[in-house]
Formats: structure tokens, sequence, C-alpha cells
């Protein structure tokens, strides 16, 4: 059985629904996550990091294994909205 090629991502939960990150710049420390860019593919020490860099800055996000490329964001934003709720005891 061949050895199977994994891709990694960032995916940020944000207030309009979870998004992948689409460009770092590590010189300025920046991330940056656009709803209608190709989510950006890295290697997994740099997923990790980048996802618990982020938590550690308040944005919750998870370093996210594929085994197929990503062409485009999760959700079709244009179709409706995403909104955070809390569960009622």
């Amino acid at each position: 059985m061949g050895r199977t090629k994994n891709y990694w991502y960032v995916l940020v939960m944000t207030n309009s629904g979870p998004t992948f990150v689409t460009k770092v710049n590590y010189s300025d420390k920046t991330a940056e996550w656009n709803k209608d860019d190709k989510p950006l593919k890295m290697s997994m020490e740099s997923a990790k990091d980048l996802a618990m860099g982020l938590m550690a800055n308040l944005n919750f996000a998870f370093a996210v294994c594929n085994f197929y490329e990503l062409e485009n964001q999760p959700y079709r934003y244009n179709m409706g909205k995403f909104e955070w709720k809390s569960n009622k005891e």
C-alpha cells in the first residue's frame, strides 16, 4: 500500500463561520483568513504551531489534516449566515 499524502491547514472559528487561514507573514507574525481565497496548505509542524499561536492570541483555531488538497473554503457563505449561540440548560 502506498504512502498517503497529507495536506495540513489551519481552521479559524470566526463570527461569520469557520474559515481556513489563507496567508501567513512570519516576519510580522501575522495570519489572515479570507472566506473568498484558497486555503493555505502547510506542513504539519507549521499548522500546529500556527494554531497554537492563534489560540494564544484568543483566536479559536485548529490544525486540520486532509487527504486531498482544498480548493475553497468549507461553506457557501453567500447562501446564509453563521451565528454562535449558547445552549440553554
